[in-house]
């Protein structure tokens, strides 16, 4: 076989059969199907073999090695198969039935590319990007998902040259994995793509994302996990990607980035009253100081109690808004937890103008009469709100307590670049 179809499911088999079931009805035959259960609690691997019987290759791990430790053992499955290229796919992922083909064709005819990447759709809103590529910016110290939450238009090019694509929707060739080796398993969720697109780039090859091979993730935009672990995986593994890589004489100037969007995080976590989120990330931030890696201790992982409600209960009760920035994303986002609110053109005295922001701590001139109005609220890219006085006290003191947070540690981000890279400061 030339392909290998490789998926890593954890308590997700409904999810992971309609993946499979789109992979089946591809125009690309010659192939063959790996999935790696991860020691799920539900019955994923009886509904996995009652649908698929002989047509999946099923191997079923004791352990959870996360979602790189999972997809690395299906490709190293691949790869004793014979397979010349290796397609890892998330449990969420359905796909067009020529995407595969697409993919397949332009990888062959472009042996120096080492990963091709699919253009990823919102499932519930087809018309907007997921993600379409992966950007690391050694400038900003921080991955940009490429044409997140953009509608899709002409102005889209055709083929992304990127730093990396997720491992939900990737197409890798074999001889690049003997190469460069398979991903890096120490991040244990997330950030283990990224850092294997860095690998493969500083190895020699090209990283692309296609916009022939349209695939379509069923997550929501809005939806949060039921425990803290997405929030510390993926401040963790930023933080360690970047105190790995980052040149020397950059690295004061990253501590500083970095521990402002940690403390940003924090902070935010705090208004919102979601402890356990905050705890989430100081622990994140402590443990890739003291170069914890793999899966975290299980006390690492709290329940998550910022549940996004908050934004969802404010708009069911709303009958009407005026939106100050045009922003049909949101709008659409909006309509779907209150599909009856109507968007008025113009503002109105007693109706809730929403304006949109970077960062609701980012905010410095409340231009609305007594600094800020019961009747504005203020939205920032990752949906939090500024919508209380309270909100706006906490906000002025922001600076002040970011001031004492940098002062405290980044003598121990700069120690830990120095035992593990030999730098001075």
């Amino acid at each position: 076989m030339s392909l290998g179809i490789v998926i890593s499911n954890h308590n997700m088999g409904h999810k992971t059969v309609e993946c499979i079931t789109s992979v089946l009805h591809s125009d690309w035959k010659d192939l063959g199907i790996f999935v790696v259960d991860m020691a799920s609690s539900d019955d994923s691997v009886s509904i996995l073999t009652a649908h698929f019987k002989d047509q999946i290759t099923l191997i079923q791990c004791p352990n959870d090695l996360g979602s790189c430790g999972g997809l690395n053992i299906g490709i190293g499955q691949a790869l004793a198969a014979g397979c010349d290229y290796i397609c890892c796919l998330g449990e969420a992922i359905t796909m067009e039935t020529d995407a595969l083909s697409n993919m397949m064709r332009f990888m062959e005819s472009n042996p120096n590319v080492g990963i091709v990447g699919a253009k990823v759709y919102h499932k519930h809103m087809p018309h907007y990007i997921q993600q379409f590529g992966i950007s690391i910016d050694f400038k900003n110290f921080r991955a940009h998902t490429l044409y997140a939450d953009h509608v899709d238009d002409d102005t889209i090019p055709n083929v992304v040259y990127c730093d990396a694509v997720s491992a939900c929707a990737m197409l890798v060739s074999a001889a690049a994995i003997k190469k460069v080796g398979l991903m890096p398993e120490d991040n244990f969720l997330y950030w283990d793509d990224t850092e294997w697109g860095f690998n493969m780039k500083q190895a020699g090859y090209e990283i692309v994302a296609l916009a022939d091979a349209k695939m379509y993730h069923s997550a929501s935009p809005i939806r949060r996990c039921d425990n803290t672990k997405v929030n510390y995986y993926l401040t963790r593994n930023c933080l360690n990607f970047f105190m790995k890589y980052t040149r020397p004489e950059k690295c004061m100037k990253m501590s500083i980035v970095l521990l402002r969007s940690i403390f940003e995080a924090f902070y935010l976590h705090r208004m919102g009253q979601a402890h356990n989120m905050a705890q989430s990330d100081l622990a994140a931030m402590n443990d890739a100081i003291y170069g914890l890696r793999g899966m975290a201790s299980a006390s690492r992982i709290l329940e998550n109690d910022e549940n996004g409600l908050g934004f969802v209960n404010f708009f069911e009760e709303q009958e009407s808004v005026y939106m100050e920035d045009n922003d049909p994303f949101l709008e659409q986002v909006i309509r779907q937890i209150n599909p009856n609110i109507l968007f008025l053109q113009l503002p109105s005295p007693n109706v809730t103008t929403i304006v949109r922001c970077q960062s609701i701590l980012g905010i410095k001139d409340f231009h609305y009469k007594l600094e800020f109005s019961d009747n504005v609220v203020y939205i920032d890219k990752n949906y939090r709100m500024l919508a209380t006085r309270e909100d706006a006290k906490l906000v002025k003191n922001y600076e002040a307590s970011l001031q004492l947070f940098l002062y405290a540690m980044q003598p121990a981000i700069l120690r830990r670049i120095s035992e593990t890279r030999g730098i001075e400061f």
